[in-house]
């Protein structure tokens, strides 16, 4: 399948520095995080969002949430969602988004 590109556009202005740098083994659990979005297609061409996290300690899904639209607010009830779970954690958190 070929890629349809980007569906999220963006100016690159805020873009943090890759301090994971493709170093996508932890040692432990709870080290390093990723997330993503992603979108599904239902019905009559409707789309519903998944954003998910995972921990790269064991591939654990830590916390996801479905919305009907690709927002901040989705983003961050995903990561509320994966401290409430792990409240003592402090990974680092990486995106493709920087």
């Amino acid at each position: 399948r070929r890629s349809k590109g980007y569906c999220t556009k963006t100016s690159y202005v805020n873009i943090e520095e890759n301090i994971l740098n493709r170093q996508f083994k932890a040692d432990k659990p709870n080290q390093k995080w990723v997330t993503d979005i992603t979108y599904l297609q239902y019905g009559k061409g409707q789309k519903a969002y998944l954003s998910a996290l995972k921990d790269l300690y064991d591939g654990t899904v830590i916390a996801y949430k479905i919305s009907k639209n690709n927002d901040y607010a989705l983003v961050m009830e995903t990561l509320k969602e994966a401290l409430k779970q792990n409240p003592k954690a402090t990974p680092i958190l990486h995106s493709d988004r920087g």
